[in-house]
């Protein structure tokens, strides 16, 4: 009979490597992958299945794979998660990428050592973390993130840009600046793109940069003087309170010189002082219902979330 170890030496491999295609346990490079398979059909190998029946026994955890546990928007996603989790008889094992493709592979890794009945995932990079996910034996969703619709829950970011426009516009607004995120990430796309469409319907000028611009306060200074910017949008809430901190640094009157919007709802937006005026997606909710669809509960797996508006001291209204 045909042993593991003979086939990890025909592919030039590792016992270890070969065990993890065999029982999808962990990140096996797809070239690799392959090598091995082909060792399996050469070698005719069948593995112990009463063995692999009982490693791949699932447990009641759930893997929760975060882009960046320090904003409190991911940290509200989890608790919405945890809640329900908890209430089914389900623990959450979180993971924190830090953005990191090679840190979400080693979490996904982890998740499945762990025999985790399932992923939820919040990763910015989520075509990439798709084409990983699909190679292990567990379901997913995708919280907030625009893939596959089967796979996902999320708000129409579109429509919170317009929202943001619409906040601005009531204010009276006549130049307004777009401070947005990476526009390769398709959520921060879209709330640019309703926010400027609903602007440029209005006949009001748009100017748009990256976050970056607040880390050159001299520059940032210059646009708004220049440009007589009298509204800023936000791609979320913790580049309003920055935008927040650096406009009142430079002795301009929130919201009666420059009015600023922001999005998520998270609790920091209302530590401020004005508080910021945002879009409330809320994110607890998206936790909630990724989890329900996760574990297929019946009456909580809608997959698109009401977002609503949150008027503030921050703008004009």
């Amino acid at each position: 009979m045909t042993t593991i170890k003979e086939v990890a030496q025909l592919a030039g491999v590792s016992v270890a490597t070969v065990s993890r295609v065999i029982n999808n346990n962990g990140y096996v490079k797809l070239d690799t992958r392959k090598q091995i398979e082909r060792a399996i059909k050469q070698l005719n190998y069948k593995p112990n299945e009463a063995a692999r029946t009982l490693f791949k026994k699932k447990s009641k955890i759930i893997g929760l794979l975060l882009p960046d546990i320090s904003n409190p928007f991911f940290m509200l996603i989890a608790r919405g998660v945890e809640d329900i989790a908890l209430k089914h008889g389900f623990q959450v094992l979180i993971g924190n990428s830090d953005n990191s493709l090679e840190k979400a592979k080693g979490y996904i890794s982890t998740f499945n050592s762990h025999n985790c009945m399932g992923v939820i995932s919040t990763a910015f990079d989520h075509h990439s973390i798709v084409e990983l996910l699909e190679t292990q034996d567990f379901p997913f969703v995708f919280v907030d993130r625009l893939n596959a619709q089967q796979h996902g829950v999320s708000t129409n970011h579109y429509r919170g840009g317009q929202l943001q426009a619409r906040i601005v516009i009531n204010g009276d607004a006549q130049c307004v600046l777009l401070l947005h995120e990476d526009l390769s990430i398709e959520v921060f796309n879209l709330r640019s793109r309703g926010a400027k469409d609903v602007l440029k319907q209005a006949n009001i000028k748009v100017m748009e940069y990256s976050v970056s611009l607040l880390q050159d306060t001299v520059l940032f200074n210059k646009i708004l003087q220049e440009h007589h910017i009298d509204s800023i949008i936000c791609s979320n809430d913790i580049i309003a309170i920055q935008a927040l901190g650096i406009t009142q640094q430079l002795n301009y009157k929130v919201p009666e010189g420059i009015q600023i919007v922001g999005y998520d709802n998270i609790p920091f937006s209302k530590m401020t002082f004005p508080q910021i005026s945002t879009v409330d997606q809320s994110a607890y909710h998206l936790g909630t219902t990724a989890v329900s669809k996760l574990l297929n509960i019946d009456g909580m797996c809608c997959e698109e979330i009401e977002l609503t508006i949150k008027h503030r001291q921050s703008t004009r209204n």
